[in-house]
């Protein structure tokens, strides 16, 4: 049984635009309205490009089908390409696109009704049609809260080689919530950039900023973390907020401007009842091994800040 793009659409997780174009459905992080502010942003060319970037989006619903397969269009892949099969949010089986920009997906699946979960690679705009399965199929309904998270290229889901491994995607699973995440490559605290989200309307709001233009003098990091929470309440008033401040580095040149930009996200969170706040480097280990690049956390990494933000958000009781 093929599915209609429209059913689809209706399938997938993480997502709050859609557009078909040539027989192929796009899904989208970012509300229409939002595209086009972005792309008229002229301070980064490619923040237009990463947010168009499948990031955590994940195909999810329950099923007696033994085969599940459909076709995809890629964009210039980038690390951690693959699609992630899960059955019953258990890791399953594993596509790689690699340089592959155009094919077919094809899983085969265990027998009996299960729940499936196809994760989306982060780094890659995908585009997809044909979705075929050969049981029927159950809508699952998100029961948790809903989430906006806001974040850089590390919420974007950067730096794991498994696309299922992004932070974002571990909180779904192991807590149940219904997440947006607005990660961008190369993101920073762009307060005219909040607005409204057509189609989402979260109950709770995770902000993970504050390791892009740290030391760029023509960037006023102060005055752009307060005008962003000031705007943030206004927009989204009395929706409690979990900020975190930016994980560990191990490419930091001056530590001490570094240091004092993370004191300035605190000193301003401070002010804000509904604002929680999580120390970054709490979240993954100090040591580059847990990390692609010096900068991102990579699979392992990734693993220990979802773990542990877990472990924070349940003894906040956020």
């Amino acid at each position: 049984m093929k599915l209609s793009n429209k059913t689809l659409s209706k399938l997938i997780k993480g997502a709050c635009y859609f557009e078909i174009k040539d027989g192929y459905l796009s899904s989208y992080r970012f509300s229409k309205a939002q595209i086009e502010h972005i792309s008229q942003n002229k301070c980064d060319k490619d923040w237009l490009t990463y947010a168009l970037m499948s990031g955590p989006q994940r195909i999810e619903f329950k099923t007696n089908s033994t085969i599940v397969s459909f076709d995809y269009k890629s964009s210039k892949p980038h690390v951690n390409n693959t699609i992630d099969l899960y059955i019953n949010n258990v890791l399953y089986s594993l596509y790689h696109i690699n340089d592959i920009l155009k094919g077919r997906v094809e899983f085969s699946l265990p027998q009996g009704q299960k729940k499936l979960s196809i994760y989306m690679p982060c780094e890659s705009t995908v585009q997809i049609k044909n979705f075929t399965i050969d049981g029927n199929y159950k809508s699952v309904k998100a029961t948790g809260e809903k989430v906006l998270i806001i974040g850089d290229s590390i919420t974007q889901g950067a730096g794991p080689n498994v696309a299922s491994l992004a932070y974002a995607n571990g909180l779904v699973r192991e807590l149940g919530y219904d997440i947006l995440a607005q990660g961008i490559g190369g993101y920073r605290y762009e307060p005219n950039d909040i607005m409204k989200i057509d189609g989402f309307e979260p109950d709770k709001i995770i902000v993970a900023l504050g390791t892009n233009w740290y030391d760029d003098s023509s960037y006023d990091y102060e005055l752009n973390v307060s005008e962003f929470y000031k705007k943030l309440t206004s927009v989204f008033p009395n929706i409690p907020i979990l900020a975190i401040t930016p994980i560990w580095r191990g490419d930091i040149d001056n530590w001490e401007r570094f240091i004092w930009c993370i004191n300035k996200i605190k000193d301003t969170c401070a002010k804000y009842e509904c604002t929680r706040l999580v120390d970054g480097f709490t979240l993954v280990p100090n040591v580059e091994e847990c990390f692609s690049d010096r900068a991102h956390p990579n699979s392992f990494g990734s693993l220990m800040y979802s773990n542990n933000l877990i472990k924070t958000i349940k003894k906040l009781k956020f």
